[in-house]
């Protein structure tokens, strides 16, 4: 019996003291805040919302503004573990991949994303959409269900040219949309991160969520497979202008041979984007604008600006980790190989760099005296800055002036 007293007694030990070890400060930043283990373990018990709660005591800690550090080389995005979920859901794609591959893939997508970018797609979507709710007035809505809807559909046009059928009926779930909110929900939940190795356990959610991720990427693959056998019977003039199809012409002139897995992972990964960064603030206009048209859309950038502000789509930039000593003002430095993150809600939410922190004043981004644009990173900036951007923007302008 002692024995087994004893033994139980050095296993709390060490897992205590590997425990302190992980989550204790580097030697040199333990005057930063930080939320303990125990902390974000007794949330998992209580009664509350957990993902709520623990972003509460990690963002409205009293972080001191020490400033950005735009070194995209010296600060490479951190990487996880071969088995971790989010590395087997998102894979390599532009999001999280590093070095020459990031490099290549940004060169690729970027050009054939700006060209996919068509007002008119997202009009007719927005049409589409519009007839929808035209059927269903007597009855309560969910306008965030809806929204996802509407990007779903834009995003199944001008990525795949494919139509996901996210606008035909309000009783039924697209299979898209319905499988990746199980995969987010899976790989958000507090214990995925605090516990990384249970997802390695044959437990019945682990084993749920793999399969998941299968007949989603079957899904997808299917969808490039499609796409390149219609390219290869079209003849030579015809223009491709959706996402996929730019990607593929741009590589052939690269001589990269992009593989389905790569192009799965960069598609699962803007479209993650897209999802996140599309608001359902509404507004009334009294035409179809086009490309010209929404950049006179002054007031209604402002309210999107403002709505992106206050409630950014990412609390923050995804971390990265300096390749060498980083300095910083006060005399303070990174060591090598510890992961940080610009927290973008303590940023939107800072009172000495906004007035009036906590109204929406959309009218504070249409004055050219105050240069605040530089405070305004809902899609992170620099080089590595969210490469769905233009996209999103320009969605969210249609669907609000449409509707």
């Amino acid at each position: 019996m002692n024995f087994w007293l004893y033994l139980v007694l050095i296993i709390l030990i060490l897992s205590f003291y590997i425990i302190r070890r992980i989550y204790k400060p580097p030697e040199g930043l333990d005057f930063i805040p930080t939320v303990s283990f125990f902390k974000l373990l007794l949330i998992l018990f209580r009664n509350k919302d957990q993902q709520y709660e623990i972003q509460k005591l990690i963002y409205e800690s009293d972080h001191d503004k020490i400033g950005l550090v735009k070194v995209a080389y010296s600060l490479p995005k951190g990487e996880l573990p071969e088995n971790h979920p989010t590395n087997l859901f998102f894979g390599k794609g532009i999001s999280f991949s590093n070095g020459d591959r990031w490099l290549q893939q940004r060169k690729l997508a970027t050009p054939a994303f700006n060209r996919a970018l068509r007002p008119e797609m997202v009009c007719e979507c927005t049409d589409n959409f519009i007839t929808l709710l035209n059927k269903w007035t007597d009855i309560p809505i969910d306008v965030f269900s809806l929204m996802q809807r509407v990007t779903i559909q834009v995003l199944g046009k001008l990525a795949f040219a494919y139509d996901m059928k996210a606008l035909e009926n309000l009783e039924e779930q697209p299979y898209f949309l319905k499988s990746y909110s199980k995969i987010i929900h899976f790989l958000t939940e507090p214990v995925t991160a605090l516990f990384p190795f249970m997802n390695s356990l044959p437990l019945k959610k682990n084993i749920e969520h793999s399969l998941l991720i299968k007949e989603f990427d079957k899904f997808l693959f299917k969808m490039i497979e499609q796409r390149k056998f219609e390219m290869s019977k079209a003849k030579s003039d015809d223009e491709n202008t959706d996402l996929l199809a730019g990607i593929l012409e741009a590589a052939k002139n690269e001589e990269y041979m992009y593989t389905n897995k790569e192009l799965r992972d960069d598609i699962v990964d803007m479209q993650k984007k897209v999802r996140e960064e599309a608001l359902n603030v509404l507004e009334s206009a009294s035409k179809i604008p086009t490309s010209e048209n929404l950049k006179d859309l002054k007031y209604i950038t402002a309210i999107i600006m403002e709505s992106l502000r206050i409630y950014p789509p990412v609390l923050q930039v995804l971390f990265r980790t300096p390749t060498k000593p980083l300095n910083l003002a006060r005399n303070i430095t990174i060591p090598e190989g510890v992961k940080i993150a610009v927290n973008l809600w303590q940023i939107h939410r800072n009172p000495d760099l906004w007035n009036d922190v906590d109204r929406f004043i959309p009218e504070r981004f249409m004055n050219p005296e105050k240069d605040i644009r530089n405070n305004w990173a809902p899609f992170s900036s620099g080089p590595r800055n969210c490469i769905g951007q233009n996209f999103s923007m320009m969605e969210q302008k249609i669907i609000i002036a449409m509707t």
